[in-house]
């Protein structure tokens, strides 16, 4: 996110106050949400589409490169081919190396085209050109990443749509399970709406079956299998993981988390608190506390300390070694079971 992106309109309040007769010569769209600045363009050409009468006057571009900016200026002025308005969609802004020339055209565009520029990822200054001016003209919107309850949100308005019920405390393991990528979490949900059929409301223990089908293994499988003290199944695990382009440093933040909450568990039945209200206190669901309850092996002290220094040590050789990560992922898994009677 850009450091000056406080008042940038997001993508959400484009869209919802978007229509055929109220349309912008410009939509400048940047942001980390890949999935969401791509659901803009699709609302974007919806609008537009209705003008359109030639497959000519929808274009779009994708710079894969460096390139002069000019050129899409150029196609910009170019008058449809008998449509009443053009629409040309631009990814990849962010490979143009002379961004500035684009203010001539911010300040006198096309009346017949809609041009649409797509930047993936964030900007380092919203005060620069041609951001600035393009603030200035109401012609850029941010596509913001979702997190915590806004995402829970998203989550159930998109399963509102697929005509799925689906609780914010499910939302949440869905999030957990599958990760905050919404392209993923849009798939998980459209697969719901597939296996559920007359049934609109899913469960958690539903979410855990259906949410697993897409991988051999997931983050949950290596948690539950560290938590039994299962040494063996754990080695399996991680490798499979990190076959999946899991990176060690993901692996390790879940690890950690996980060991947390084990830590924290203990203080909160000790307190008498319920799995409900534990689990809301932690800021986590029910399943993924009750799930981290179950870690037996972990409960003695001795074997909690060791696990936070071998995760300590992972991240550190991490960051400061080559060794590859397979063989680091073998030595973590040495040091949390250090006592444990089963070998590799």
């Amino acid at each position: 996110m850009s450091k000056f992106s406080v008042n940038i309109p997001s993508v959400y309040s484009m869209v919802s106050e978007m229509s055929e007769s109220n349309l912008k010569p410009i939509y400048f769209i940047y942001g980390e949400d890949h999935f969401t600045l791509n659901g803009a363009i699709k609302s974007i050409e919806k609008n537009v589409l209705p003008q359109i009468s030639s497959d000519f006057d929808n274009e779009t571009l994708s710079v894969e490169k460096k390139a002069n900016i000019s050129e899409v200026i150029d196609l910009a002025y170019t008058f449809p081919f008998g449509s009443q308005k053009k629409l040309l969609v631009v990814k990849n802004f962010q490979n143009f190396n002379n961004k500035k020339q684009l203010l001539d055209y911010i300040n006198n565009p096309s009346d017949t085209t809609i041009l649409v520029l797509i930047n993936y990822g964030s900007i380092s200054s919203i005060k620069s050109e041609p951001y600035s001016s393009l603030d200035k003209k109401r012609y850029l919107f941010e596509a913001r990443e979702l997190k915590g309850v806004d995402l829970q949100n998203w989550i159930k308005k998109r399963s509102k749509k697929l005509g799925i019920q689906i609780s914010t405390e499910d939302a949440q393991l869905l999030i957990e399970i599958v990760g905050e990528d919404k392209s993923l979490l849009d798939m998980q949900l459209q697969k719901f709406k597939s296996f559920l059929g007359d049934n609109k409301s899913i469960t958690s223990e539903e979410i855990k079956k259906l949410s697993s089908v897409t991988r051999e293994y997931s983050i949950f499988d290596l948690l539950n299998s560290i938590g039994k003290g299962n040494l063996k199944d754990s080695l399996k695990v991680i490798n499979n993981l990190l076959n999946q382009n899991k990176d060690l440093v993901f692996i390790v933040t879940m690890l950690t988390k996980y060991f947390t909450i084990i830590a924290q568990s203990t203080e909160l039945q000790n307190r008498n608190f319920s799995d409900a209200d534990a689990s809301k206190t932690l800021g986590i669901s029910k399943y993924y506390y009750i799930n981290c309850k179950k870690a037996n092996y972990f409960k003695d002290s001795t074997k909690l300390f060791r696990a936070f220094k071998a995760l300590y040590n992972a991240d550190v050789a991490i960051k400061t070694t080559n060794i590859d990560e397979h063989t680091l992922a073998i030595i973590l898994l040495s040091e949390l079971f250090a006592d444990n009677d089963n070998k590799f």
